[in-house]
Formats: structure tokens, sequence, C-alpha cells
């Protein structure tokens, strides 16, 4: 059973990586490595792999050394077959083409979901027998601001997950300090474009942490 972590625990835990990675993050807004993180606080594998051909899939994270679909390309072809590739348990697996497009905050927030997956979620997923968990671009994620009452275990797991890369990448003090700051003479979408530089994340990312603030 997965456990209900309170959306002020879920920034505790985050704060806790925070002071374990680079303490100075948890009062200053810096450039981060996320790749660091995994190597630094988790002591995992990642790869760049093609997961799906259509990008459905952003980021897995591998529960239990086992065999996966891997594909050739990022888009798919006539006749064009995926190869099973096995991979340790705990292994990170990021989609390839998100290092190719260069969407550096996207691939951010992937590398750091899956590593909170890789914290918060590995005996739940051991429990169910499953070898892998996947963090889907284009699934519709709970919004931190309703209940969790109705979803899903899977679902929980996603949520937490988000809410714990959300924070981690923007912590709270620093995000807090520069909105307040740059909002005085700054108009909404230059504000946006300004965090998302600062914070190494998307403008959507932005959104959703000054939500989760009362900041917006």
């Amino acid at each position: 059973m997965i456990r209900n972590y309170t959306q002020d625990e879920l920034e505790d835990i985050s704060e806790k990586l925070l002071q374990q990675f680079d303490s100075e993050r948890l009062g200053i807004p810096k450039p981060i490595d996320v790749y660091k993180v995994v190597e630094n606080c988790l002591c995992v594998p990642y790869e760049w792999q093609y997961i799906s051909p259509d990008q459905s899939i952003l980021g897995l994270t591998i529960m239990k050394s086992g065999y996966y679909w891997i594909w050739p390309k990022p888009y798919f072809e006539k006749n064009m077959k995926p190869e099973k590739v096995f991979f340790k348990e705990g292994t990170i697996l990021i989609e390839r083409s998100l290092t190719e497009r260069a969407e550096r905050g996207r691939e951010n927030f992937t590398v750091i979901h899956e590593v909170f997956h890789n914290i918060l979620h590995k005996d739940f997923f051991a429990e169910n027998g499953d070898v892998k968990c996947a963090y889907e671009s284009l699934r519709e994620h709970p919004d931190h601001r309703f209940g969790l009452e109705n979803l899903s275990e899977l679902d929980i797991c996603e949520f937490q997950a988000n809410y714990c890369a959300t924070c981690f990448l923007m912590p709270k003090r620093p995000f807090t300090d520069r909105v307040k700051k740059l909002s005085v003479n700054t108009d909404d979408n230059a504000l946006l474009s300004e965090m998302a530089k600062e914070f190494s994340v998307t403008k959507k990312a932005v959104q959703l942490r000054m939500q989760m603030l009362g900041l917006q």
C-alpha cells in the first residue's frame, strides 16, 4: 500500500534531499546538474534511451532488475521494432530526445521526478511485482489543489513524485523571495521566463509552484 504523505511532509522530504545535495540551494537560486543528484544522493545508474517512439514516456525508474523494450529511434518507421534490454534495479531511464531538443527544464523535472520515485516508492512497486514506474508526458497528473481520496495508488505515486520534484527544484524560501522581488517591476510573462531561467525549470513548473505557495 502506498503511504499517503501530507503536502508538508513531501516538502520536508524534498528539503532533506536538498540539504544532502547542496544546502546553499535552500537559500539562494543556483544552476543545477540534476544528474549529480542521481550520482551523489542515490548512487544508481542512469541512461538516455528512446523509451517510446512517440515520446509519450519521458522517464522510467526500473524498480526491479529486468528487461524493458527500448526503441532505436525517437519516431516510428515502418518495420521498426523495439529491442529488449536488461537494466539493473534502480536504473533511471531518460528519454534521449529531451536532450536532443534541448528541453532542459523539462529534462530536469523528469530526472528529479524519477529520483523521488526511487526514494518514495521502491517498496510499493516491489510489493506489487512491477519492474518499472513510468513518468508519462501525455498523462494528466493529479493537481495539488484537489483531494487525493478517489485517486488510484499509481496516481498518488505520480502526484507525490511531481510534488517533491517541484519543491526540490524551486525551494520555498529562495523561490518566494525572487517572485516577490521580480514582481514589483516585471510583467507576468517576463516573471515566468526569468524564474524558469533562474531555477532551471519550465514556465509551467513555475506557475505550479506559485500556486502551491499562494503567490499567484
